[in-house]
Order: C-alpha cells, then sequence, then structure tokens
C-alpha cells in the first residue's frame, strides 16, 4: 500500500479558477484537509502556503519511491462544461491501476466528461514528476465554473475524499471499507512511474 502526497493546486496568491462564490485553491485545500483527515498517516500534505507549479516545487521533492502523487485541481470552463478527469504524463506506458481507479471515481463523483483519463506532453508539473521517477496524476475534480459540479464537489467532499484513499488502497479511518463502492481497476502489471 503507497502513501500519497496530496497537492492542491494553486495558492500563494493566485486563487486559480473562479466561480459559485469560491477559488479553486480554497476548494482543493478543503479536500486535501479531508482525504488527511480519513487517511492519517499514509496521507502526506505539501505546503498549503506555496504554488508548486510556480515554484517548480515537486522537483525539489525527497519522496520515497513507494509515495504517489495527487495534485488536485478544479477546471473552468463555458456554459454546459462539466465533469471531472484526470490527467497523467504522456510516454510513460499510459494509466496504471490507480490512475484507473481516480478515473472511476471521477467518472461517478463528476459525470459529463467525453475523456475522464487523458495523457499530456503539454503540462509543467507532469514533466517535472516524471523526470524525477514519480508517481504522479493532476485530477481536476470537476468545474468551479459549473454550479451542478461545485454543489457536488461541496455536498460530497468527504465521499470524494474517501474515494482518493480508496484508488490507492488506503484504509479510510472510522469507515466501512466498502461503505463508498469504487470500481477497482486490475493492476497494468507495472510499476509505471508517472
Amino acid at each position: 500500500m503507497p502513501k500519497i502526497f496530496v497537492i492542491p493546486g494553486h495558492g500563494a496568491g493566485d486563487p486559480g479558477a473562479v466561480g459559485g462564490g469560491y477559488t479553486e485553491a480554497e476548494r482543493v485545500r478543503a479536500l486535501a484537509n479531508r482525504i488527511k483527515a480519513y487517511g492519517g498517516d499514509n496521507v502526506m500534505l505539501a505546503d498549503f502556503g506555496r504554488n508548486y507549479y510556480a515554484d517548480n516545487g515537486i522537483s525539489y521533492l525527497d519522496l520515497d519511491s513507494d509515495t504517489c502523487i495527487v495534485e488536485l485541481h478544479m477546471d473552468s470552463g463555458g456554459y454546459g462544461a462539466c465533469g471531472g478527469h484526470v490527467i497523467i504524463q504522456a510516454g510513460l506506458g499510459g494509466p496504471d491501476q490507480y490512475d484507473r481507479n481516480l478515473e472511476s471515481l471521477m467518472a461517478r463523483i463528476f459525470p459529463g466528461r467525453a475523456n475522464t483519463l487523458v495523457e499530456r506532453d503539454d503540462l509543467a508539473n507532469p514533466a517535472r514528476a516524471a523526470a524525477k521517477g514519480y508517481n504522479y496524476r493532476l485530477v481536476e475534480n470537476g468545474f468551479i465554473s459549473d454550479a451542478g459540479d461545485v454543489a457536488t464537489f461541496n455536498n460530497r467532499m468527504d465521499e470524494i475524499a474517501k474515494g482518493y484513499l480508496q484508488a490507492f488502497g488506503i484504509p479510510v479511518k472510522g469507515a466501512d471499507v466498502n461503505e463508498w463502492p469504487l470500481i477497482m481497476w486490475p493492476s497494468n502489471g507495472g510499476s509505471n512511474q508517472k
């Protein structure tokens, strides 16, 4: 069972996307705190006062090889844009079981995306994590610009937090492991470092 290092996106003066009276930076920090509350010592939180994109923070991390990185975000878009998805670095052999589990979680909680798991080679933090050999993914937890996604995010935050832990096989403190159903994809047989 891995540990997870949770990076809430933006911060350090950058609010990220704005919608429904909320900022992305504040909302993803609230989710990160819930993941930590349910995951205990199996969850490490990044410094909330930093912006890991702006200060190249991933390049200076020193994490154990069994630690997985999850970077939390919320998307923004035009009318009708909704849904969550997982982004991984292209060219590393495709998604691993954790990526697939998170894809399932996002599709169930935040439906609406045609592509719920995408590989990209044009984002700084996935590339930085790949250069360091870290197992990494960036997750867009719905659209902050969509009232429905924001309501889901706020009203189901504990369920989302527990789903993150289940995706990595981390026990949920104070909850039956089967309390939140999640499709678990079989391992692809490789370590697939992100």
